[in-house]
């Protein structure tokens, strides 16, 4: 049974536990907003040598909506819409594009151009609440579906001897997967039902890269070589927002 159908079992069973324990607390909706700080992690965040994907994320923001249907007073189910935009780190294929130049026997310097790498989450899953006083601590984990977006990378390389320049490109790819989710929330309250959130979701999934390719050209040397395999990704997201309670 994979960690997919798992879930799946786990979530009936959570709430007929509920259902047996009776409805006497009223039930309450909460929607926000909120948006921050990136960063990634999985193996496009971390630089390893010999792989040119390795180390091409950087940070970036986020913009996250979530709607939370509260079932009891301390348990609810919670529903998660997030976009990351992240930039990206073009050291790791200027030391691959290095790599070719040292076939040629020469010297180059590199102008480069890259595109932003985009991670798009839709999530789903139960979320505990603690409430002190008036404020509120919420804790969720959620199972959903994962798209990811690499980055395009445009290279030229000027040899200091001459000649002709080397170009070097990365083409942006497209991936989705089943990932996981987790984190948490503390709401504070501002007027009436309107309410600040301070919030921090971990978001990740083993997607397959299927076919990248990794193009350099310099008049007819071609080292172009393809990259297929199955990579973790993810990004750490803290930020901030508001919502309203309902």
């Amino acid at each position: 049974m994979n960690i997919f159908n798992k879930f799946s079992f786990c979530l009936p069973v959570l709430f007929l536990m509920v259902q047996l324990s009776g409805y006497a607390q009223d039930t309450r909706s909460f929607f926000s907003v909120t948006g921050g700080y990136s960063l990634p992690v999985g193996e496009l965040a971390r630089e390893k040598l010999n792989d040119p994907l390795a180390g091409l994320a950087g940070s970036g923001y986020f913009g996250q909506v979530n709607y939370d249907f509260r079932i009891a007073r301390w348990l609810g189910l919670r529903a998660s819409g997030s976009m990351n935009i992240n930039e990206t780190n073009s050291a790791p294929i200027v030391e691959k594009a290095n790599s070719y130049a040292n076939i040629l026997g020469e010297t180059f310097t590199w102008q480069n151009n890259v595109s932003t790498w985009k991670l798009n989450a839709a999530m789903i899953g139960p979320a505990l609440y603690l409430n002190m006083n008036r404020a509120q601590i919420e804790v969720h984990a959620q199972i959903g579906k994962v798209w990811a977006k690499s980055p395009s990378v445009e290279m030229t390389g000027i040899s200091e001897s001459g000649g002709e320049p080397i170009n070097v490109s990365l083409r942006s790819a497209s991936t989705s997967a089943y990932g996981l989710a987790g984190g948490g929330s503390l709401r504070l309250p501002l007027a009436g039902k309107l309410f600040f959130q301070i919030s921090a979701d971990v978001i990740g999934a083993q997607a397959e890269i299927k076919n990248v390719t990794i193009r350099a050209v310099r008049g007819t040397f071609d080292f172009s070589e393809k990259i297929s395999e199955k990579r973790f990704i993810g990004v750490v997201n803290a930020g901030v927002g508001f919502g309203i309670a309902f």
